[in-house]
């Protein structure tokens, strides 16, 4: 009898370890987002992310090769100055293959509004569970997820576009969320380039 006992309670706890594996893909909180060291291109020293007092964070995961990231500068660059006293900006870009050096160049190319941070050890990246650039991830200012995934629908599947996009995602999310109202879509899927690991 006791040894039947020990099996049923191993059995739970083996489904609550694989429940909790599971849950940890929908993640709706990140309160320990705000603790991460990350590198600052412009200042060249690290720092946190900081929201201020605006009630929305925005980080957007980028890489410089990416052209999916180059073509989309300009209408996040609009974003962030039609939401400026809204949101708290940056641009994210994980691991180690590009410098301060190739980021700023970047800056300087495409004109970016919003400070851009390296995640060297990518652990800021792996919190969020960001995957791919560009990807963006909008929460409010105490870390709840308020939506991931694309900017808009211009990017239907892996290498297949629309002349036109015809659908904000993003910019659907924000200004349903400062209303405020329910925001109608939490979650889209991001093409575009895999993050690896370095």
């Amino acid at each position: 009898m006791q040894k039947k006992t020990v099996i049923i309670i191993l059995f739970l706890f083996a489904c609550t370890a694989i429940q909790a594996q599971g849950n940890n893909d929908s993640t709706t909180h990140f309160e320990k987002l705000f603790f991460y060291q990350l590198l600052d291109v412009q200042h060249k020293k690290t720092t946190t992310i900081n929201t201020g007092n605006k009630p929305l964070l925005l980080c957007i995961f980028l890489s410089p090769e990416c052209p999916l990231c180059q073509n989309y500068t300009k209408p996040l660059n609009e974003l962030q100055q039609k939401f400026n006293q809204q949101i708290s900006m940056y641009g994210i870009v994980p691991g180690t293959a590009y410098t301060i050096k190739d980021m700023a160049a970047f800056q300087n190319k495409y004109h970016t509004t919003f400070p851009i941070l390296i995640d060297a050890e990518q652990k800021f990246t792996q919190y969020l569970q960001a995957t791919v650039t560009p990807q963006v991830i909008l929460l409010d200012k105490e870390g709840t997820l308020i939506y991931k995934g694309a900017i808009d629908d211009w990017v239907q599947a892996q290498g297949k576009k629309k002349a036109q996009p015809t659908q904000y995602y993003l910019q659907d999310a924000i200004q349903q969320s400062l209303q405020p109202e329910v925001v109608k879509r939490k979650k889209t899927t991001a093409f575009g380039c895999k993050i690896n690991d370095h």
